[in-house]
Formats: structure tokens, sequence, C-alpha cells
């Protein structure tokens, strides 16, 4: 059975969404602006957020700042989107903090941990937050934050039904979130087409504040603020690439906006090589099957997934996904690369319907939850396409 969320948290409903930032405000307001002294990073973009904002929270942490981290969605327990100094608030103190905001029923899910994030920050009182935009960039919550700096990692086409029904629009969003900064670092996946679009951003490039050059599978020569150093890519996949340059560029952001000292190689290292985020491109033992699990949740991250898996063995699929993501496309992506497929539907509001998952993979054998899918199949297995379905799966892992 899943875990459930503090009880705080249930009432609230994890699928609703109000684009303004006009509740949490009040929320925050009314406590006092617990956030007023926070210095933050915020990350935004279409894919690659979280492993951006784990690289670098890793990386300032090895330099000794006393850190926050706060990511969505959480993979099993809710806890794991708070993060203090690495490791996800305790549920006690995360159970404190929904209680003062009971007193805020208004709050939607998102703005309840965003809050419940900046709280538990101020109280522990970190050197500097690293906070994971939720979707989009105008209203999204931890726009309150008020981040010194700001980092975008690229623009695709998800949630079009909130941020705009293209890229241009969709990049004209998330550019308000960079505007609101006083430093805004653009990734390497940040293409020409949408730069005009992001608005009157004054930003940097993330290769004008460091030199980064692929030089073996998962190694890069890196240059910046005088040193050149090799360092590993912490996570499987070439998109990693582009996701370590703009953490890089925004550490050394982060040292120019007087939040944390000098990049050093030996910090950099230390703090890459002590980086977690599971459910992107990660293995796990799974009822006594090797699989390896992707979040792969849009159809960018579908085709990131289908270059990886067409560079190796076959794998077979396991597949599902949420109602709201292109599943027809996503499927034309990645079943030239795989083998057998099985689907199922996912235990969430918002799950596909199984009868679409049919029709999009009209040879996957059916199964009627995540375990049962992967029981059909044969090894290897990938699976991907929500990390709702990487939660569900990884909620049993073997860790013995």
């Amino acid at each position: 059975m899943p875990v459930l969320p503090p009880l705080s948290l249930v009432r609230r409903g994890a699928a609703r969404i109000r684009p303004d930032l006009d509740r949490i405000t009040h929320a925050l307001e009314s406590l006092g602006r617990p956030h007023a002294s926070l210095a933050s990073v915020l990350v935004v973009g279409s894919n690659g957020k979280g492993s951006t904002a784990a690289m670098l929270e890793a990386m300032l942490r090895a330099h000794g700042i006393d850190t926050g981290l706060y990511t969505s969605p959480h993979l099993v327990r809710v806890e794991e989107r708070i993060q203090l100094g690495g490791v996800p608030l305790p549920t006690a103190e995360l159970e404190r903090h929904l209680a003062t905001l009971d007193a805020f029923p208004e709050l939607t899910f998102f703005e309840t941990l965003t809050a419940a994030a900046l709280l538990a920050f101020a109280g522990a009182g970190v050197d500097v937050a690293v906070l994971e935009a939720g979707m989009g960039g105008r209203w999204d919550a931890t726009r309150i934050a008020d981040s010194t700096v700001a980092g975008l990692t690229n623009v695709g086409t998800d949630h079009r039904e909130w941020l705009g029904p293209n890229r241009e629009e969709i990049a004209t969003d998330k550019g308000a979130a960079l505007a609101a900064a006083a430093a805004a670092v653009i990734g390497p996946e940040v293409d020409d087409a949408v730069r005009p679009h992001l608005g009157a951003v004054p930003a940097v490039a993330a290769a004008d504040l460091v030199e980064l050059v692929p030089c073996g599978p998962d190694l890069v020569h890196v240059r910046l603020n005088g040193d050149a150093f090799n360092v590993a890519v912490p996570f499987p996949g070439l998109h990693q690439v582009a996701n370590l340059h703009l953490s890089l560029a925004l550490l050394v952001a982060t040292h120019r906006a007087g939040l944390a000292p000098a990049p050093r190689p030996d910090a950099i290292r230390a703090g890459l090589a002590a980086a977690r985020w599971p459910a992107r491109l990660t293995r796990h033992r799974i009822h006594g099957r090797d699989v390896l699990v992707d979040g792969a949740h849009n159809l960018e991250g579908a085709r990131v997934l289908a270059e990886f898996l067409a560079a190796r063995r076959r794998h077979n699929l396991l597949f599902s996904c949420l109602a709201d993501k292109p599943l027809e496309a996503m499927a034309e992506v990645l079943r030239p690369v795989v083998d057998l497929v099985a689907v199922c539907p996912l235990d969430d509001e918002r799950a596909m319907p199984l009868e679409r998952l049919r029709r999009a993979f009209p040879e996957a054998e059916v199964a009627a939850d995540p375990i049962a899918a992967l029981a059909l199949l044969p090894e290897p297995v990938v699976a991907a396409g929500s990390l709702r379905l990487a939660g569900a799966l990884l909620e049993v892992e073997e860790t013995t």
C-alpha cells in the first residue's frame, strides 16, 4: 500500500492547481514572513530541475554551506521533498509545520509543502536553500522565496493547459521567475528559438561562467575561476552533462552573489560523488528483479530515455503515466527501442485511463498494478512514464 502523507495534507488534494500567489503570500505574511531572510537559489525548467538542484545542493554542502533542498514530487515519502543538510526532514518536524499551516485551509497541496519547506529552512537557519520550481515560473509557489539566483534548465512542452499552448508562451512564463532574481543563469539546453521569449531577463549563459567539455563516457573537463580539472558526471545519461553544467554555473553565480565561498575543485568532486537522485536512469532491485527506473514523464523525457536505450541492450518496458501527458507521442518514441511492453494503471486520481494505455501500446500485456506488470516481463526491464510509477516500485525496493 502507498505511504500516506501526514493527515493535514490529505484533504488538500495533490492535483489541485490554482495559478496565483495570493494564498501563500497571505499565509507567510501572517506567519511573520519567515522566508524574508532566507537566501535561496531557484531552479526552473521543463526537465532536469531536480537533477540540477540535487547536484548544486550537494556541492554547496561540500563547501561547508548549511543547505536546504526542496524538490517535487516525492517518490515514496513526502518527507523526501524537504531536506536539511542532505537528510529528509523528520516526520515529527514536518507535521509540526503542517499543523501551523492548518490555519490556512485555502492553500493547495504544493503551496502547503512549499510553505512548510520555507518554515523549516528559516527555523534551521540554513545558509542557502536550493528550490526546485514545481510548474512554470510566473505563479509557482517557490517564487515567494524571492530567490537571489535563478537558473533555467530548458523549455519543453509540458503543462500546456496551464503555461501556454506552445514553447514560446511557456518560455515567457518561466522567464518571469528568472526576471525576479538578482542573477539568472541560462542552461546549455535553452535553445536560441525560445530565448527572445524569456522577456527582459539580465541572464548570463552557463557557458560564460563555466567551460565544460565531455572527455569520456561519464567524465567532463571543467574550467572555472582559473582552475582546470576533470570531474565525474554523477547521474547516468548524456542529458545530465547539461544539468551538471548549469549546476556548476549556479555554484559560481551563488558565490558571486556573496552566498557561498569560491568554488574549489576538491569540494566540487566530493559533492558530486555524494549526490543522489533516484529514479533517473537508476537501477534498483525490486521483487528479485533488476529494474532500470526512469521518471521520463513527458515527451522530452521519453526522447532522452529512447536515446539512452538505443545505445544499449534491448530492454522490456513497464509503462504508465498521468492523464495530462502526451501518451501517444511518448509511445511512438519508446516502442521502437524496446521489446516486450506491459502497462498498468497508477494509484492516482490523475492516472491515465487503462484503455488509452492499451491503445497506445496495442502489443502490451495489461496488469492491475505496477508489481503485477513487472512480473509479466523478463529482464532487463525499464520502468518509465511517471514518477508515480517509479515511487510505486521503489516503495518495495530490496535494500539488502
